[in-house]
């Protein structure tokens, strides 16, 4: 049976190498821009540590990262972020080069629907997120590459972002869709006066003379106003009232509880605690 037939190879003669389409997104700009503006280079036993240091431009450096495991990788990527951290300049721009595929990737997925304005915004955006996580992630931990990109993906696509609740100008309602309270109107409702414009310490003072008597000691409305009212520790008040801190709480106790019982809020007074009731057993026969 004949073997069967060939293609012939097309000549390629004249033709040269072929030429690599531009990316004219902003990020395929600061792609380019790293390629070929800038000379920096790593040393290529970042990436292999047995063989002899190489300079390695960016788009080398790229390719060996792109390719090597992922120790290495992130070993790779930890030296670029430190030597980003400590010089800067165009160490971002080598950064961003070496990133450059990841993040295209990600700006696709982004600016499937968006007209080239907003597309535009979004490649700055990841751009100047993956840098504020370069300088920013912790280096020490696995996986530095996919984190590094991954902050700048979350920042540029918005998806933790908290979103303000929905809020209605009452006013350009209609009337049938005002909501009203089964309530009644508590503005119309309210009526001021002297006694619910009182602060509470008018409140304490009114209730330390009541009905023409004092109700309470001056000591234990000191120790309401400065522990309850001011915030302050009853260690501290006690100790200003030459008191023991023992002696100054049962006062507090006392005072709180007579203040609840002129108020009429006995739902604030404690409970008076109950001795258990003492069991006599009959004795034992003998």
């Amino acid at each position: 049976m004949p073997a069967p037939h060939q293609p012939t190879p097309l000549p390629n003669a004249g033709l040269g190498p072929p030429r690599r389409r531009a990316d004219l997104t902003v990020l395929g700009q600061i792609e380019a821009q790293a390629r070929t503006r800038i000379t920096l280079t790593l040393p290529s036993n970042v990436i292999d540590p047995d063989t002899p240091p190489t300079p390695l431009p960016m788009v080398d450096f790229r390719l060996y990262v792109m390719r090597a495991p992922g120790p290495i990788r992130d070993r790779a990527w930890r030296c670029l972020a430190e030597t980003a951290r400590a010089h800067r300049g165009d160490w971002n721009l080598y950064s961003l080069g070496v990133a450059y595929p990841k993040l295209r990737a990600q700006a696709n997925k982004l600016t499937a629907y968006l007209a080239p304005g907003p597309a535009a915004q979004v490649h700055y955006t990841l751009a100047i997120e993956f840098l504020f996580a370069l300088h920013r992630l912790d280096l020490t931990t696995p996986n530095l590459f996919p984190r590094l990109t991954d902050a700048a993906y979350t920042h540029a696509s918005g998806r933790k972002r908290q979103h303000p609740p929905p809020t209605y100008d009452l006013d350009a309602l209609p009337d049938g869709r005002i909501p009203h309270s089964e309530h009644g109107n508590p503005e119309h409702d309210a009526h001021l006066n002297d006694a619910n414009q009182e602060t509470v310490h008018d409140v304490l003072n009114r209730l330390v003379t009541h009905s023409g008597g004092q109700t309470i000691s001056d000591t234990q409305a000191t120790l309401i106003r400065r522990t309850y009212l001011n915030g302050e520790t009853l260690r501290h008040v006690a100790t200003d009232l030459h008191l023991s801190e023992p002696s100054a709480s049962k006062q507090r106790s006392r005072a709180a509880t007579t203040i609840a019982r002129l108020l009429g809020r006995h739902d604030l007074t404690e409970p008076t605690p109950t001795r258990p009731a003492v069991r006599h057993d009959p004795p034992e026969r003998r």
